[in-house]
């Protein structure tokens, strides 16, 4: 949507980033708010974009604080993301002024209307896939704009621009199912990754969030929709009310399938690791089997790199160069970066916040460091979606060697009676749990002797691997074999 004064409220959410950085490479005037300071806020600040964290009406925008109080809505285009709390007195103010309140969602429909997009969604693999999908093309020399849901190590942002008189580019953008958001998007070729419960407080039920998926199906380009074989499986077997558009599919071969007998358009086998990297097969219909080595462990990965290789080559990516540009895929902030890797031990770092990614998280890394000691730190996110997977997070976490489970990050909600981390922990078996208070989590740290350590959680509990590195250096050589230590 063309606008020259855009204001963010929640500038520093991962979505709303990406949008203030389009708008301000666009030549827009971009200012925003957001209740902490982070080193995304930070680099906002950096690119020339102004981020109050006061959340009062002088620290506006001259021009904006002007048309605020004589109610001119004309001039700036104002979007709140759903964490600001209704009752916010900014957001009171832009309302009762009579500024119309745009949702994120709706500002990416309008900016990916009538241009070609790709829309990964799913309710796991939507970063890394769309990020993939992003490389392949911008590697490749294919014209591409993305807007991810995390910091692409290649390029530091969540952003991706096309060059400066690039052909008209293709859009990667992350079709979020929260809030039903990406119904506001109408694509020419779309994955669904998965349709597991979540965002139940949204929904209701399954039924619910898979007949959300099913209309978002509807909006997309004939014969442009890929979905991955399991999430078809379980849709079919558990909502089969929920009618499925016309459709290719994706998924794990076993031995002695192929692409040809099944009719899918993309697959992936023979998922293993390697000297501490992974590797897998990779097919592709109607070209050559390719051994891929790569950096992202487990089967979830190597998924996901599939799914992002099909879109790619509809977009004309020449398949042969595949291996090459997954070899040297830098990876993502938060989506398995390893922070710290020694002779003494491993810190990595993950986002996965649901029991089905932290499964896939878990093995993944079993794959990668096989007979080696793994200590998992938890943080669960939000107290609605712990007390509707309580049983099922326990079940995932039971997997580790040992777990420590820090308290729940609330973010938009408010707490749940008898719903914290000592519930998960009570459900855990056949591994040691501890469930400290935030201020003792470096303490019962130093109690553990783990070879790999192993942060989940999609709050900021990564805001302890600093220090929990620094506890468990002990020479000056183990902290010059250090990877990557800072956030």
């Amino acid at each position: 949507m063309p606008a020259k004064q855009v204001f963010f409220l929640g500038i520093g959410g991962i979505g709303m980033s990406a949008l203030a950085r389009w708008y301000n490479a666009h030549g827009a005037h971009v200012a925003g708010y957001d209740k902490t300071a982070s080193s995304l806020t930070q680099e906002l600040q950096k690119e020339g974009i102004q981020v109050d964290t006061t959340g009062e009406v002088k620290a506006l925008p001259n021009g904006l604080a002007q048309d605020l109080n004589s109610a001119n809505t004309e001039n700036w285009l104002i979007v709140a993301t759903p964490a600001v709390p209704l009752d916010f007195p900014l957001l009171l103010a832009f309302q009762t002024a009579g500024f119309h309140i745009w949702k994120r969602a709706e500002i990416l429909g309008h900016l990916t209307a009538n241009r070609p997009l790709m829309a990964i969604a799913g309710t796991h693999g939507k970063t890394t896939t769309s990020t993939l999908l992003s490389h392949f093309l911008d590697k490749a020399n294919i014209p591409v704009e993305a807007f991810l849901g995390g910091i692409a190590k290649g390029t530091g942002s969540n952003l991706l621009l096309a060059g400066q008189g690039s052909d008209t580019p293709w859009i990667v953008a992350e079709a979020d199912e929260f809030d039903r958001s990406f119904l506001t998007l109408h694509p020419k070729h779309a994955v669904i990754t998965s349709t597991d419960a979540d965002h139940l407080d949204i929904y209701g039920s399954s039924d619910a969030l898979r007949s959300a998926f099913g209309t978002f199906a509807e909006q997309v380009a004939p014969g442009g929709l890929l979905i991955h074989h399991d999430a078809l499986e379980s849709w079919v077997k558990e909502s089969p009310a929920i009618p499925i558009p016309p459709h290719a599919q994706y998924g794990e071969l076993e031995p002695g399938q192929s692409l040809e007998k099944l009719g899918w358009e993309a697959g992936y086998s023979e998922v293993a690791g390697e000297s501490g990297r992974s590797k897998f097969t990779l097919h592709l219909q109607g070209k050559p089997a390719f051994d891929i080595l790569w950096s992202l462990p487990g089967k979830h990965n190597a998924a996901n790199a599939t799914a992002a290789a099909a879109m790619a080559i509809r977009a004309g990516l020449d398949a042969e160069q595949l291996p090459r540009l997954l070899d040297q895929f830098p990876g993502i902030s938060r989506r398995f970066e390893i922070r710290h890797n020694s002779i003494a031990f491993t810190v990595i770092d993950d986002y996965a916040h649901h029991p089905s990614e932290i499964s896939g998280t878990i093995e993944a890394t079993r794959l990668l460091y096989p007979n080696r000691k793994i200590l998992g730190v938890f943080q669960p996110h939000l107290y609605s979606r712990t007390q509707d997977f309580l049983t099922d997070f326990a079940n995932a976490l039971s997997s580790l060697d040992e777990c420590i489970l820090l308290p729940i990050y609330a973010a938009r909600e408010k707490p749940l009676p008898g719903i914290d981390a000592q519930a998960i922990g009570e459900k855990i078996t056949g591994c040691p749990v501890k469930c400290p208070e935030e201020s003792r989590f470096l303490d019962v740290l130093e109690t553990c002797d783990p070879d790999v350590l192993l942060f989940m959680g999609a709050g900021d509990l990564h805001r302890w691997i600093p220090a929990a590195v620094a506890r468990f250096s002990t020479s000056d050589s183990d902290n010059q074999n250090n990877s990557n230590s800072q956030p």
